[in-house]
């Protein structure tokens, strides 16, 4: 009879059990809206992209009833496993954090249909009915930066001024802030009637600080008298150097004065794109029932979805803050092609 009975319960706590789902992940609570991401690799720690996407996340959780997680991507081969892992525990959200995650997110958005995707720096077309693209007009905010550090660069050496750049990967999303960028320059040379030369180099990775800081000192070499850093810890090298060599520099995605210590008292700013604001919004939109699945989430300056950080340590003339306000209002108002 004991026998019986042990067996009779065993068999009621295995239906009760298959009756719950899948078990709920570490620190998460019932009812939560889990929520994932994968990100580029970069790192969670790369003081730029991937930890601002997180920061977002991490308010959600904070702010929202959100359970957040997040996978490190160590190679690109881990975007769809990592992907996958997610899924399979029967996440609500998963966000991909990058241009180089968009194979990876349409093949596992279509072999999920019931999970929601959300991706940074990606727009489809045609669109995927369960994933939401989260791009951002940072040729806004980057043109603006272009003609202040045009300016910044004639007051440092005003018989020679250039203007360097250290990129990551040639992928549109750090295209878009270099040509912007250059734009900037471009313009600040026609109203002023002066010849500040601008060059750069992409270094093809966005995990290598060496050799970020090799062709930032090389860009120095020839005379580069601002630097900006484009490209996670890559573009954070070439910063590094210009640190080293007493030059100044721009930072990216981040308020990086907060973000790189090192570094901070040569910054003048720092190209603002909210990511974190952004995801924030898309879980949001999520909890809300009016996730832009198929649609976009885009960060503008009307939006504070791009930016500008404030000068912080670096003087800044009077006269040329008010020319970029200027200059930001006239972008803002679509009144100035940014070159994008």
């Amino acid at each position: 009879m004991r026998k019986y009975t042990l067996i009779s319960i065993l068999l009621v706590a295995l239906v009760l059990l298959s009756g719950c789902g899948p078990a709920l992940p570490e620190g998460c609570e019932k009812g939560d809206l889990k929520v994932g991401m994968v990100s580029d690799v970069g790192g969670i720690d790369d003081a730029s992209f991937n930890e601002n996407t997180w920061a977002g996340l991490e308010r959600a959780d904070e702010e929202l009833a959100v359970c957040a997680k997040f996978i490190e991507s160590q190679a690109q081969a881990d975007y769809e496993k990592n992907i996958t892992e997610f899924a399979e525990q029967d996440y609500d959200l998963i966000i991909t954090v990058g241009f180089l995650l968009g194979d990876a997110t349409a093949k596992m958005a279509e072999q999920y249909p019931d999970v929601n995707f959300g991706i940074i720096d990606f727009a489809y077309d045609p669109p995927i009915p369960n994933v939401a693209g989260i791009v951002f007009n940072v040729d806004e905010a980057s043109f603006p930066i272009g003609y202040l550090a045009a300016g910044m660069a004639v007051e440092q050496d005003s018989d020679d001024p250039q203007v360097g750049y250290v990129g990551g990967m040639q992928i549109p999303p750090v295209e878009q802030f270099i040509v912007a960028y250059e734009a900037g320059v471009n313009y600040y040379n026609e109203q002023h009637g002066t010849d500040v030369k601008f060059k750069g180099v992409y270094v093809g990775d966005f995990e290598a600080p060496d050799q970020g800081k090799i062709q930032g000192n090389s860009l120095i070499d020839e005379g580069a008298d601002v630097i900006m850093g484009c490209g996670g810890k890559t573009g954070n090298g070439g910063l590094a150097a210009a640190k080293e060599r007493g030059k100044l520099g721009i930072g990216v995605d981040v308020d990086q004065y907060n973000t790189l210590p090192n570094e901070k008292d040569i910054l003048i700013t720092s190209t603002m794109k909210r990511l974190d604001n952004a995801v924030y919004s898309v879980i949001e939109s999520l909890i809300n029932d009016e996730f832009p699945g198929g649609g976009l989430y885009i960060g503008a300056l009307a939006n504070g979805g791009v930016g500008l950080a404030p000068y912080h340590d670096v003087d800044v003339p009077e006269d040329l803050q008010q020319e970029v306000s200027d200059i930001l209002n006239a972008v803002e108002a679509g009144e100035l092609d940014t070159g994008w």
